[in-house]
């Protein structure tokens, strides 16, 4: 009952987002009051907010998904697995630019920095561990997908924060000019912001779920697992009407059609040169289909729900921010789908 409950639900899953979504445009106010929450940390005179805490047990489940064997069988291929971690972290400085260069003509200057904002914050993002359940469902190599998504989140405290450096450099003043003053980005990418923030609310968590894995033992969580996916389950689509609950009450309060429209088509374009990209180097790579595939799940898709947190946390005062990355969150998994039915070929057959 529970594994029939469990298909159903992932099977729905986007369907549901769009109903978190519709919820929180229609009905924000409960969203917005849990994303006040917040339990103050011992000693340390911080908090930790309810979108935080729920991002954690996202991550920490992930965590549980990971099976230490399977990243062995990896580690005798390290180009595969380093060029999939590569690849993700130097998105933001090779798209955001691209994208950045074609709204300058944008006549609204506040909203193309929303857009360069959103968009950066979610391309400077580690793989999105829905990576490894798409490339599974696509016939990707379920362990080289796996452990790029375990790599490229232990290293998300160094590329974060460099992603973040270098974009803003690429797209502020002294670049493409779409961010006019990137002081906040330059605070952001401190050692108290996106640093502190990718270690304690994505690498720990992430690390905490491996660990119990192998102290409960492998038999114990499968057991568990279909009620572990379930809570997950939920907990993402709770995420989703919570991080969604504060941008797009307001969008509907205040409606601006053509911004969002030009944030869902932006978007949906940087997304799709995201999988594109991945699709070209496992071909000039020469992958396999199983490695190709994994490598262009693992390029194409990045965790757009610390995206949101992030946002949520350090532009609380510019709420357009989040419509790009709720965006970019959707279509990623309808780009899953697509190019899921599309594999790459095995380097025999491109001849």
């Amino acid at each position: 009952m529970m594994i029939r409950m469990v298909g159903t639900v992932q099977r729905w899953l986007l369907a549901l987002m769009i109903v978190c979504y519709l919820l929180a445009a229609v009905v924000p106010r409960p969203g917005e009051v849990l994303r006040t929450v917040a339990l103050p940390v011992l000693g340390s005179g911080s908090s930790v907010t309810m979108p935080m805490i729920l991002l954690a047990v996202t991550l920490s489940t992930a965590g549980l998904g990971v099976r230490v064997r399977d990243l062995r069988t990896v580690l005798g291929r390290p180009v595969r697995l380093a060029s999939g971690v590569a690849v993700n972290a130097l998105l933001p400085v090779v798209l955001l630019p691209v994208a950045a260069l074609c709204l300058r003509a944008w006549p609204d200057a506040a909203e193309v920095e929303c857009l360069a904002v959103g968009l950066l914050l979610v391309l400077a993002m580690p793989i999105a561990d829905g990576a490894a359940s798409w490339g599974q469902n696509a016939g990707g190599n379920v362990p080289l997908v796996v452990a790029m998504v375990v790599g490229s989140t232990m290293l998300s405290p160094v590329t974060v924060p460099w992603g973040l450096t270098v974009s803003a450099a690429l797209v502020g003043p002294a670049g493409v000019g779409s961010l006019d003053d990137t002081a906040r980005i330059d605070g952001l990418a401190g050692t108290a912001g996106a640093a502190a923030f990718a270690l304690a609310l994505i690498v720990l968590p992430c690390l905490a779920g491996i660990i119990a894995r192998a102290v409960v033992g492998e038999r114990r969580t499968t057991r568990a697992a279909p009620v572990v996916k379930l809570v997950n389950l939920v907990n993402i689509l709770l995420l989703c009407y919570v991080n969604a609950s504060g941008a797009l009450g307001q969008a509907l309060s205040h409606p601006d059609p053509d911004f969002m429209i030009l944030a869902v088509g932006v978007a949906g374009v940087v997304c799709c040169l995201s999988f594109l990209a991945g699709r070209w180097i496992s071909r000039w790579t020469r992958c396999d289909t199983p490695d190709g595939i994994s490598l262009t799940f693992a390029t194409g898709m990045n965790n757009t729900s610390a995206a949101a947190v992030l946002a949520a946390s350090w532009f609380a005062h510019r709420p357009q921010v989040l419509l790009p990355i709720l965006a970019y969150s959707l279509l990623q998994k309808l780009a899953a789908g697509l190019f899921g039915t599309r594999a790459a070929a095995p380097p025999a057959a491109q001849a």
